[in-house]
């Protein structure tokens, strides 16, 4: 089974804690394993665009069975393959870091990506939220 909305919706409460604690305004987005939305979240005062950037890093790193963003996004570019699917996305996808895997032992459920503080700041965010259903 995949994440629930209730999962979901805890892993978006950590991010939000967390980029509030480190004074960031991001977007928060978790898909299941499809990429398929499940939570999304706009800290306030954060730009417009930030949850598309958020899902679609999370949409990236589900479609990639788990692959991190921050992997996605060094090969994008020269990548057909990456490109194509993509395309098919309508552009959507978002090659860079911030998203990782949520997992159930050692089944992906998941994915939360996190945009709007930087490659770094949003993968440590994204890293600790991934984290949440494990307390």
């Amino acid at each position: 089974m995949g994440i629930t909305l209730d999962e979901a919706q805890k892993v978006v409460s950590v991010a939000v804690e967390r980029s509030r604690s480190k004074g960031v305004r991001t977007a928060i987005a978790v898909v299941d394993n499809a990429g398929s939305l499940i939570a999304l979240a706009r800290l306030d005062g954060a730009r417009s665009y930030y949850p598309d950037v958020a899902r679609g890093k999370a949409m990236a790193t589900a479609l990639w069975d788990g692959t991190p963003s921050r992997e996605l996004s060094g090969r994008s570019s020269t990548n057909s393959v990456q490109q194509a699917v993509n395309n098919l996305h309508g552009g959507r996808i978002v090659f860079a870091p911030g998203a990782v895997a949520i997992m159930r032992g050692d089944e992906m459920i998941g994915v939360v990506g996190v945009g709007g503080s930087g490659p770094d700041s949003d993968e440590e965010i994204a890293m600790e939220a991934s984290k949440a259903l494990n307390s």
